[in-house]
């Protein structure tokens, strides 16, 4: 195949799924205008994740690691998107011929850092709240104590 069957231009209305939570990827999609809100569902819930605009990627995690989506899309009003088949994605990756890997790259990266950022403030959270159960656990120690007496 060549890149024009491989690499698609398509315009989505307001509201409507690009994939769902749970299904096989085959596109790795940029936006060029517009903006799409990422849900997953938790408890039979669904819960936004985030909203990504212009010049973002998404739908690349499944393609790289080969496991379902692990969230749903969903256009939050009228957005064109560039699809890019999984087959080319992969040669591009090999080859870094795709305009789509620089970027691509680079919001890998900033994921990576924002990840490594919430788990040093869970860290902190977790850090936080074994010393407060320590306490806790000190002043009740010390009131039984004192009514043992």
């Amino acid at each position: 195949m060549d890149e024009a069957t491989t690499i698609i231009t398509k315009t989505y209305e307001a509201g409507e799924t690009i994939f769902n939570e749970g299904e096989r990827g085959k596109h790795v999609y940029l936006i060029i205008s517009g903006s799409v809100e990422i849900y997953k569902t938790v408890n039979g819930n669904r819960q936004l994740l985030n909203t990504i605009g212009s010049g973002d990627i998404f739908g690349e995690m499944g393609l790289l690691t080969n496991e379902p989506r692990y969230a749903t899309v969903v256009t939050a009003e009228e957005t064109r998107l560039i699809m890019v088949k999984d087959k080319t994605f992969h040669n591009a990756l090999l080859n870094d011929k795709l305009p789509i890997i620089k970027p691509l790259t680079k919001q890998l990266v900033q994921r990576f850092k924002e990840a490594e950022n919430q788990n040093q403030l869970h860290l902190k959270r977790i850090e936080h709240l074994e010393n407060e159960l320590s306490y806790a656990r000190e002043r009740l120690l010390a009131y039984e104590l004192k009514n043992e007496t």
